[in-house]
């Protein structure tokens, strides 16, 4: 069952999008898994994206384009903070942003430019899966 906000909004959809200024509330994610160590970008088992300053500290070096920000508490089980952490959501679809949606909406997976590849890589960015698509010239990356 969606949790709707009183215009009809779906909650999770604005959080995915990133409009979260609408909710009236910073969305909380809770470290679930037992391991203990926190890569760059963050697995949500959703469409969300959490990324750290790090990584977005890189992507404003590049001044990429396709994206924004939002925050985020990401906490641990007993509710203490973990990290440093920003929502990250990918704007659309438009494959002359540096990052945009690789499969139509927004996806836990992303297509990100060589140059944004690159520049992560360098800046040693952790837990990234990044696959080239020949056809594109794209990287997908994902947590």
């Amino acid at each position: 069952m969606p949790w709707l906000l009183p215009d009809g909004s779906d909650v999770f959809q604005l959080i995915d999008d990133g409009h979260t200024e609408r909710l009236g509330f910073v969305p909380r994610f809770v470290h679930a898994n037992h391991g203990t160590r926190l890569g760059d970008l963050l697995w949500t088992t959703g469409d969300t994206k959490i990324a750290s300053r790090r990584f977005l500290e890189v992507l404003a070096s590049i001044e990429a384009t396709g994206y924004r920000t939002f925050p985020v508490d990401v906490v641990d089980r007993e509710g203490r903070a973990l990290g440093d952490f920003v929502g990250l959501a990918i704007e659309d679809g438009d494959p002359g942003k540096d990052l945009h949606f690789s499969h139509g909406a927004q996806f836990w997976a992303f297509a990100a430019s060589g140059r944004v590849v690159d520049a992560l890589t360098r800046a040693g960015v952790t837990d990234l899966s990044i696959t080239p698509r020949r056809e594109t010239q794209q990287d997908t990356t994902g947590p």
